[in-house]
């Protein structure tokens, strides 16, 4: 997984889908890409780390098993689901004019999210359904399995962090994406935000704060727990291969 990828790489994907919205003739939206780049884990990362109701714990069985493999919710990271959610999304909204912007918009993301969950250990089922095979190239430790807590200090002590680091440096390198004109060109022609102003009455200094949110957000979880991991718990750092050394290699937990 990607603690802050998913909440950065849209900017530069929006930065840099300007020639193929030429050659499509009409827009992508920002939000559908910022959308889809949560979506393979929005709805089930809390059963791979487990949650506590009303006195009871609730956690998948075999939590690495759960979020990447079949059976399981593992068809949700292969391109496979980005082109069919983005297909019935299309179906259900084809009568709405911004129906294809959001369609194209939502499966270049679900593609990014897919694509950076290959550098771990576990990756991900890419070619689903027509392999089962987990496309990985253990870049870093996958430690899902141990808990919210171990898998923050792994990823944070690995080049992991370093992936987020690469990111956020290529958000701040094309720093155009930021600002207020490039909102107003490239963004805001998407209806989405036209909607907010009409029906919530927010100006565009407002939907500019919401526009540039999920950077911050990244950037602020990224250093958060860099400073947790490595300041406040002194945990070490290990940048080789596949590390950190001290988390149990991930064939050992789930062999495949």
């Amino acid at each position: 997984m990607s603690w802050a990828t998913h909440d950065v790489e849209p900017y530069v994907i929006r930065r840099h889908v300007d020639r193929l919205e030429r050659k499509l003739g009409f827009p992508i939206s920002f939000m559908a890409i910022l959308l889809g780049s949560w979506l393979p884990d929005m709805m089930t990362k809390w059963l791979v780390y487990g949650i506590s109701v009303g006195g009871y714990d609730i956690q998948a069985h075999d939590p690495a098993q759960f979020h990447r493999s079949f059976p399981g919710v593992g068809p949700t990271h292969s391109l496979m689901y980005g082109v069919v959610f983005a297909a019935v999304f299309y179906l259900i909204f084809h009568r709405k004019s911004w129906a294809k912007i959001w369609a194209v918009g939502l499966m270049f993301g679900i593609w990014a999210h897919v694509l950076s969950d290959t550098l771990d250990s576990n990756g991900v089922m890419l070619f689903f359904p027509f392999s089962m095979a987990h496309v990985h190239f253990d870049v870093w430790a996958y430690a899902g399995e141990t808990g919210r807590y171990v898998d923050g200090s792994a990823y944070f002590s690995s080049l992991g962090f370093v992936w987020d680091g690469f990111w956020i440096a290529m958000v701040l390198l094309n720093w155009r994406v930021l600002q207020t004109e490039y909102f107003r060109l490239r963004v805001a022609t998407d209806p989405f935000w036209g909607f907010l102003n009409r029906r919530l009455h927010l100006p565009e200094e407002a939907l500019v704060v919401l526009y540039r949110g999920a950077f911050f957000y990244g950037v602020a979880r990224w250093s958060a727990w860099l400073i947790w991991v490595h300041v406040t718990h002194t945990n070490t750092f290990d940048l080789s291969f596949g590390g950190p050394s001290w988390v149990p290699p991930f064939e050992t937990l789930l062999p495949r």
